[in-house]
Parts: structure tokens; C-alpha cells; sequence
């Protein structure tokens, strides 16, 4: 065979190898350059969605934002601006210009979401346009001023806390200690009544000496003529041997009236000593029920001292704020009045010792009951036994028995039941006095509900104003309803009490529940403090000046019917929410008048402590209190101005003060809020619940890819890009929110 012989040849291995890199250079920078491209057109798109979302949300209502510090977006169509923005955002090309990233939009689509009137989102905006100013606010302007009464307010609350707690159990204690009394006195006028002394003896002596034989009225009667009706008998035993009768109707007269005067007599001190040991009996039994009130009022001043709460009181008085009035005598007065308080409760000893002389009281007429007893059997037994030295010694022991006993119970002056009652009026006597004063304060009282009725009462000429509070409450409704909240009765407060122990005790957890209220913001609660500081800025209150007219005239003026719009008491609207011209007002003046009241009680108590019987004291310290507080109500109509306590001269508290301080005590934070938006939608005609507060753009872009848009493809596939491939484009897809 012939051998084939294979040339080889190195000329064309060069050229295959260069083909073979150029290749792989030449995909790779394809592939980067295309990369960029895409990076590129994600960032551009990025920033056109972004840049339209904050073009669409600086559309806001420029009214809303101006008076009330929110945002909300206004009319104008979002897909418009965000339209105008696109077109000067992407840049435009044309035949002769050469670009990177030749950007196409394909489609944008704009949403204006979470509307103002989600409750969220309003107080979202409340706390950011409140976060520097509210804790300032509050700290100089409220905490500030109420920081020189915290010492003394607290001493006073405690106080007045235990004194309601045990107020009643001491009335129902004295009540029936006072029975116990009247029972005591009940059983010895039942022995008084049954004439005892008046069947032994006539003359307040007893009179024992012999005496023929007469009438028997008494006792002693029977002892005088027993030795005559002896020697009649003996004579008559004689006489009738002969036939004769000379005495024998003196002796049976004597008999028969002997044994009907024992008899009655032990009748009628039987019958009394009955009566004596029911009503003594039931006295023991009363007197026991006043131990168990007793026990029962030492062991709630224990608890209630254990549990008193003065926290709130405490972290204002150490707040940095504000400056520290020295008030330190009144409060020493405040605390030894405290202290007295235990003084209501009564020694064991006193029980212990009125116990024994109710039984002795029973037990010595018990004696003249059973020395009757036998001097009746003694006489009926007359004459086969008994003589006269024994029926002297039972009349003699019946007598001196009485004797004590009307030394001790019934004798006008200096007995036993009148020191007893000497003692008990010191325990209930003051009971008088107090029902005085309280009898007083309820007058005073009612000037206080006539000045709120009398607020009440307009409402019936408000006619053209009631027409804008049923508006508004109708847009609360809806955004109520939007919110899907439950409807909720509006607030009860500033009632005034009947009874004044009742209303001064509510007046005094009211500034209790304030004082805690004001220690927590100082110890950074955040979310009622940015809302009320927010209410009270945003919102107008009454001018209480407007009020003076019906201090001085029977109808209300013209200028104060004018006044009551709710657009002139937006923030008492808010506070209580109702939806009448009046009634929000009377509301805000009735708690005015119960936290003038605590604080005036206070200074009562200080100028009443003379009195030493705390209840009295307390009685007359509301009585102050009451006439105090109704000065300052009528001082708000007409200067608007009230000084903080007498021991604070240099604090002054307005109307709107006031109010800023109710807002720490209640308040339903949704229901507020439902308030101001249903106020902000009436003012500005800006519904909050179609006014969104949140835009949303969506952008689709697209961008034609130069090179191997197969390879980009696959990287897609992998997750190096997050964009889609069609028809040899890249397709990028940004969304992009902005929220106020």
C-alpha cells in the first residue's frame, strides 16, 4: 500500500485561538455592558417612581395643613402628576442622540391610600406634629402650677378618703349607741313608772312605828297595824267563845287589803322587772352590734391607711418643674387632723364597762322584784306565820333597795344614766352639730345646680345652633362607622351630689385621679399627652366671660345665645361630645366647681381645725368648700381668672386651664379623635375619610437590550436580576410609597 502522508500546518491555529477569546471577551462585555444598561434602568426607574410618589403627596390640602398642622391630599388627580412628572423626569431622545438607556415607560398606575380618618393614622400625625411642643407644654404650663398644692392636697385626700370610708359606720355606730341609751333609760322609767315607792310608804319615809288598825295603802301600813291586828284577833278569839263578833270585821278587812296591796305590789314590780330585763337585754344586745361597728371602723381605717394611693402626688411635687411652695403648717394641720381621726374609734374599755352596768342596773331592781316576792308570800301567810320584825325587815330591805336603785337611775340629777348619757353625748354629740352643716352645704349645693340648670335650660332657644352640632355629630357617625367603632354613650361628669359627704369624696378621687394623671406625664406617657396638647391648640374654647349674664339676669342675653356655636367651644365638644349647645358647657363648669371644691375643702380643713371633732370639722371644711368653689365659678364668669388656693396666691388658673387639666382626668382617646376629625371635616369641608394620607406608585419600564438578551435571560433565571425578559426587552417594575 501507499503510505498517505498527512501534512501539518501551525499557520491558521493562531487565528482560531484569537476567534475563540475575541468570542468570550466579546459575550462577557456584551453581557456587562447589557448588565449596566439594566442597572442603570433600575435605578431610573426606582427614582421616577420615587420622585412621582412625593410629587403626588405634595398635594396636599393647604388648609388643613395651616390650621391644623395635618396632611391630607387634596384634589387634583394623582395619575396627572404623576404623568407630568414622567415626561421631565425621563430624558428624550431622538435620531441624532445617542443613549446608555433608551427608558420606556409602559405603564404607572398611582393610589392615595389610608385616609385621615383611620384613627390610626390620625393620631400617627398628631404625635409627630405634638412630640417637641406637648412635653414642654405640659410640664411648665400644667404640672408647673399644680406642683405647690401636691404636699397639702395629699394630706388632704387622705384624710377626707377615711373619713368617707368610715362615715356611715360611724352615723349607723352612734345611732345605735343611741339606742342602747334610750333603752337603758326605757327600762328605768318602766321601773319608775310601776310605783313601787309609792306602795311602800307615803310620806318618803318609811314610817314602821304601831298604829291601830286602819286603811292599808302601803307597805308600811301593813307593819305599823300588825301588832294591833294581833291583839285584835287574840280578842276576837275570845269574844267569840261568848258569841260575840266585836273585831272580827276589822281583822278580815285588815287581811283582805294586806294581801291585795302585796299582791299588787308584787304585780306591778314583777310585770316592771319583766319589762326591765327585756329592754336591758335588748340594750346588751344593741350594745354588741355597736362593738362590731366599732371593730369594723378600727379595721377600715387600718386598710385604708394601708392602701391609700398618694403616688401621683409624690412624683409632681418632685418633678424639676414648676416651683415648690412651702405650705408645710397647713399640712402639719392636715396630718394631726388625720391623726384625730382615730380618735372615732372607741376603747374596748367602754364596751366592756357599759356592759357591766347594764347588768348591774337589771340585777338590782331583780333584787326588789325577789324581796317583793317574799314579802307577798310572808303577808299571805299571816297570821299562823311571820311577825312583825319579819315583815319589818321586808319592808325595811324593799325600801332600801329602792332606795338605791332610785339613787342610782332616777334620781333628777347625778344618776348613773345621766353620767352615762354625758359620756355618749361626747361620742354622738357632735352628730347635731354636723347634720347642721351639712343641712347648710346643701343649700349651698343647690345655688350650684340652679347655676347648671340654668346653663341647661338654653338649649331650647339654640335652635340655629343645634342644626351645626347634629351635623357634626352626624360626621362623627360615619367616621365612627368607617373605623367600625361602637357607638358610645357621651361622657358623664360635673353632676353635683345631694349629698355633700358623697360629692366631696368624688371631688377628691377626681384630683386624685388628676395628680396621677400628671405623675405619669411626668414619667414620659406619651399618647393622651400629645392628643390633648393637641386638642387644646388646635381647637377654640369658651370665652366664660360670655357666661356673666345669667349671674345678673333671668334670661340670657343676646351676645351669650350668639356665643354658644360650636365653633366658639370646639374643645369641650371634643372633651364630652355632646351634641347640644349647652350641655358641653355645663359639663365643664360642673367638674371646675368639683375640683375647686377638693381644693377649697383643703383650705377648710386647715381654717375648721379648731372645731377638734374631725367630723365636724370635715362638715364645715365642705361647707367652706362649697362656698368657695361657687365664688370661683362666678370669679371664671367674669374675669376668667382664679387663683390656684389660698395658699398658692401666686398661681393663677384660667378656663382653658382648666380644661387642659379635665382632659388628664377622661377622655376616650378613639372617641376624642372621632370628635376632632368629625370638627376638622365640618371646618374645611375636607372629608377625612376619602382623604388619604399614603400614596402608592406602581411603574412599569422597559428598555431594549442591545446584545445576547437569550444569556441576560438565563441570569434572570438564576436571580442576578429581578426584571423580566420579552421579545428582547427588559421589563423593570418599581413600586414606591411616601406617607405623611
Amino acid at each position: 500500500m501507499r503510505r498517505q502522508r498527512i501534512v501539518y500546518s501551525e499557520r491558521g491555529a493562531v487565528s482560531v485561538f484569537l476567534i475563540f477569546v475575541i468570542m468570550v471577551v466579546f459575550t462577557l462585555m456584551s453581557v456587562l455592558i447589557d448588565y449596566a444598561r439594566i442597572a442603570a434602568l433600575e435605578w431610573r426607574t426606582e427614582a421616577a417612581a420615587q420622585t412621582a410618589a412625593r410629587s403626588v403627596m405634595s398635594a396636599y390640602d393647604p388648609e388643613v395643613q395651616q390650621r391644623y398642622g395635618l396632611f391630607a391630599y387634596g384634589q387634583t388627580d394623582p395619575t396627572h402628576i404623576v404623568e407630568v412628572v414622567l415626561n421631565n423626569h425621563i430624558p428624550h431622545t431622538d435620531e441624532d442622540t445617542f443613549s446608555w438607556v433608551n427608558m420606556e415607560i409602559r405603564s404607572h398606575e398611582t393610589e392615595v391610600l389610608r385616609p385621615l380618618g383611620r384613627l390610626e393614622e390620625f393620631e400617627h400625625q398628631v404625635q409627630e406634629v405634638m412630640k417637641y411642643r406637648a412635653p414642654v407644654q405640659i410640664a411648665y404650663e400644667l404640672i408647673g402650677k399644680m406642683k405647690p398644692l401636691s404636699g397639702a392636697m395629699k394630706e388632704a385626700v387622705q384624710a377626707t378618703e377615711l373619713l368617707h370610708s368610715i362615715k356611715r359606720d360611724v352615723d349607723e355606730r352612734n345611732d345605735e349607741l343611741e339606742q342602747v341609751l334610750k333603752l337603758q333609760k326605757q327600762a328605768r322609767d318602766t321601773a319608775a313608772d310601776a310605783g313601787a315607792k309609792q306602795l311602800l310608804t307615803q310620806n318618803n319615809q318609811l314610817g314602821l312605828s304601831d298604829r291601830p288598825i286602819g286603811p292599808v295603802t302601803t307597805a308600811s301600813d301593813i307593819v305599823s297595824q300588825y301588832n294591833d291586828y294581833l291583839d285584835k284577833l287574840a280578842d276576837s278569839e275570845v269574844i267569840e267563845k261568848t258569841g260575840h263578833k266585836k273585831y272580827q270585821q276589822l281583822i278580815s278587812r285588815f287581811e283582805i287589803e294586806a294581801r291585795r296591796l302585796a299582791q299588787l305590789l308584787e304585780r306591778k314590780v314583777s310585770a316592771a322587772s319583766e319589762q326591765q330585763t327585756e329592754s336591758l337585754k335588748e340594750a346588751k344586745q344593741t350594745l354588741n352590734r355597736v362593738y362590731d361597728k366599732n371593730v369594723l371602723i378600727r379595721d377600715r381605717i387600718r386598710q385604708v391607711r394601708a392602701t391609700s394611693q398618694g403616688q401621683g402626688y409624690d412624683q409632681v411635687q418632685q418633678s424639676s418643674t414648676g416651683q415648690t411652695v412651702s405650705n408645710e403648717d397647713e399640712r402639719t394641720v392636715i396630718r394631726k387632723f388625720k391623726e384625730s381621726i382615730d380618735s372615732l374609734v372607741l376603747e374596748d374599755g367602754f364596751f366592756v364597762r357599759y356592759e357591766a352596768e347594764l347588768h348591774t342596773q337589771a340585777q338590782q331592781f331583780a333584787s326588789i322584784a325577789h324581796e317583793v316576792n317574799l314579802f307577798q308570800k310572808l303577808v299571805n301567810s299571816i297570821p299562823e306565820k311571820g311577825s312583825k320584825v319579819d315583815l319589818q325587815d321586808s319592808v325595811t330591805n324593799m325600801w332600801n333597795l329602792w332606795t338605791v336603785y332610785e339613787q342610782d337611775y332616777i334620781r333628777s340629777s347625778g344618776n348613773l344614766i345621766q353620767e352615762k348619757e354625758k359620756e355618749v353625748r361626747q361620742i354622738t354629740g357632735s352628730d347635731s352639730q354636723r347634720r347642721r352643716l351639712d343641712k347648710e352645704t346643701k343649700q349651698e349645693l343647690g345655688k350650684v345646680s340652679d347655676l347648671l340648670g340654668s346653663l341647661r335650660k338654653i338649649n331650647a332657644k339654640l335652635k340655629e345652633h343645634q342644626a351645626v352640632f347634629d351635623e357634626v355629630k352626624q360626621k362623627a357617625d360615619q367616621i365612627k362607622l368607617f373605623n367600625k367603632r361602637e357607638h358610645h354613650a357621651d361622657l358623664q361628669v360635673g353632676g353635683v351630689e345631694s349629698d355633700p359627704t358623697e360629692q366631696v369624696a368624688a371631688s377628691m378621687d377626681g384630683i386624685t385621679a388628676l395628680y396621677s394623671n400628671l405623675g405619669s406625664m411626668v414619667n414620659g406617657a406619651r399618647d393622651r399627652l400629645f392628643r390633648n396638647e393637641y386638642a387644646f391648640l388646635y381647637f377654640n374654647s369658651y370665652d366664660p366671660t360670655k357666661l356673666k349674664s345669667l349671674l345678673h339676669e333671668s334670661q340670657p342675653s343676646h351676645e351669650l345665645l350668639q356665643s354658644l356655636s360650636i365653633n366658639n367651644q370646639e374643645l369641650e365638644y371634643v372633651m364630652y361630645g355632646w351634641a347640644d349647645p349647652a350641655a358641653n358647657l355645663a359639663a365643664a363648669y360642673g367638674e371646675i366647681f368639683s375640683l375647686r371644691l377638693a381644693v377649697r375643702t383643703m383650705e377648710g380643713i386647715v381654717q375648721s381645725a379648731h372645731m377638734v371633732h374631725p367630723m365636724v370639722i370635715l362638715a364645715s371644711a365642705v361647707l367652706y368648700g362649697v362656698r368657695m368653689a361657687f365664688q370661683d365659678m362666678i370669679a371664671l364668669m367674669t374675669k376668667n381668672e382664679v387663683p390656684l388656693s389660698a395658699y398658692a396666691p401666686m398661681v393663677n388658673l384660667s378656663y382653658s386651664d382648666f380644661l387642659r387639666l379635665f382632659m388628664m382626668l377622661h377622655g376616650d382617646k378613639e372617641q376624642m379623635s372621632i370628635r376632632m376629625l368629625a370638627l376638622i371635616h365640618n371646618n374645611t369641608d375636607l372629608d377625612p375619610i376619602v382623604r388619604g394620607t399614603y400614596g402608592q406608585t406602581d411603574l412599569k419600564a422597559r428598555m431594549k437590550l442591545w446584545f445576547l438578551p437569550g444569556v441576560i435571560k438565563l441570569l434572570g433565571e438564576s436571580g442576578l436580576i429581578g426584571g423580566q425578559i420579552a421579545d428582547g426587552y427588559y421589563e423593570a417594575t418599581r413600586r414606591s410609597v411616601f406617607a405623611y
